[in-house]
């Protein structure tokens, strides 16, 4: 009699926990939340919303789906004519060359009509010309200098001819550094040069151009771009100019999965593009025991323009003016598959997979009830 009471009472105990535990099982711990607490936002009054979610579909695919165009600050992109001029500065070396017609003028003579001057332009931006005296030529392109030779010349010489030619260029050098072959100080050429043959002359960038990140740095201005993306659009190549600052970082693409995915990590793209079904597949594709396969999400921020653009209506609040976008991809139809994959992946993207109902209610059962059922189980034993 006294073992039945004991042993009902453990069981009532039993029950008694069990009863508890399903009151507070709203602490039941998840990996994220589920397909209706993200989707639930998207109820409120349009504007009211943080985040925009936007259901996959054949036009948003065509919309969104594609990679999104990298440009660098227009400022890079401002030349003359095209490129920029070279001009001259302090420690530049110069030749001179005259020419007179007479072999009696101040520069000629009767075996040779022309004299050749080197000249290196001082602190003060002068050189000095005999019967010219000194001139400033910083700042002033090669032609420029030319002009104002042969113009001090006039009623001196006999119909002189001048030609200048740049020697040592010494003013005109831009920086490449970080992850190249050659990091150093490389001269501008008086053709110019563009960001791409920079970084070529520094021997190229170590990493593959789609891990390699290009920052390039004038004076206050600073922008940075993949070096992929120079390739793709060549007003990305853009004119360098004196002082520039190349640095080359190796920054590889990552994007990060969550949820109910079999591998849970940062994973980096290892190719110049990657679609949201190779990334499904680098995360170890959905949890066969716990996914929701009506709740594949991928987060990222958006451009508003662009999401107006597609005719998506943008969140309200902004992060340093880009809005918060979830995508939603259902894999209970057939058509998720092509649509995962045509749609382009970004760097920083997050990929998140909700758990299912069912796998909740598993994890219930695996958290609290069987530990109760163990409990009630060996106490029993025990008594008996």
């Amino acid at each position: 009699m006294i073992m039945i009471e004991k042993r009902t009472l453990l069981k009532s105990v039993a029950a008694a926990t069990l009863v508890a535990a399903l009151a507070g099982c709203s602490t039941l711990p998840g990996s994220g939340p589920s397909r209706h607490d993200i989707a639930k936002d998207q109820d409120e009054e349009a504007g009211d919303h943080e985040y925009s979610v936007v259901m996959m579909d054949v036009g948003v695919v065509r919309k969104l789906g594609g990679p999104r165009p990298v440009k660098l600050n227009e400022t890079f992109s401002t030349t003359i004519n095209g490129r920029p001029e070279s001009v001259l500065g302090v420690g530049d070396q110069l030749v001179i060359n005259i020419w007179e017609t007479s072999g009696d003028g101040l520069f000629s003579t009767f075996e040779r009509k022309q004299s050749s001057i080197d000249s290196i332009i001082d602190e003060s931006g002068l050189i000095f010309i005999p019967y010219v005296g000194h001139l400033n030529v910083t700042g002033k392109t090669i032609e420029e200098v030319r002009s104002a030779i042969e113009e001090g010349l006039k009623g001196k010489a006999v119909e002189p001819q001048v030609q200048v030619a740049l020697r040592t260029n010494v003013s005109n050098n831009l920086v490449v550094v970080g992850d190249v072959n050659k990091p150093g100080r490389y001269p501008l050429p008086v053709g110019g040069v563009r960001l791409l043959d920079a970084i070529a002359r520094a021997g190229g960038a170590r990493a593959p151009i789609y891990e390699a990140e290009a920052t390039i740095v004038r004076g206050d201005i600073r922008d940075t771009i993949q070096l992929d993306e120079i390739l793709g659009q060549q007003g990305n190549n853009v004119w360098m100019l004196p002082s520039d600052t190349v640095q080359i970082m190796h920054k590889p693409r990552t994007f990060t999965a969550f949820g109910a995915v079999s591998k849970k990590s940062r994973h980096p793209f290892e190719t110049e593009t990657l679609s949201l079904a190779e990334a499904l597949a680098r995360s170890g594709g959905l949890n066969d025991g716990m996914a929701d396969a009506g709740g594949v999400f991928l987060l990222r921020f958006e451009d508003p323009e662009i999401l107006k653009q597609a005719g998506v209506e943008p969140p309200e609040t902004l992060f340093h003016g880009r809005a918060a976008a979830i995508y939603r991809l259902d894999f209970n139809e057939p058509e998720a598959f092509f649509l995962a994959r045509a749609f382009a992946m970004q760097d920083k993207d997050i990929l998140y997979v909700a758990n299912a109902f069912a796998a909740e209610y598993y994890k219930f059962i695996r958290i609290y009830v069987q530990p109760l059922l163990d409990i009630s189980r060996t106490s029993t034993v025990l008594i008996d």
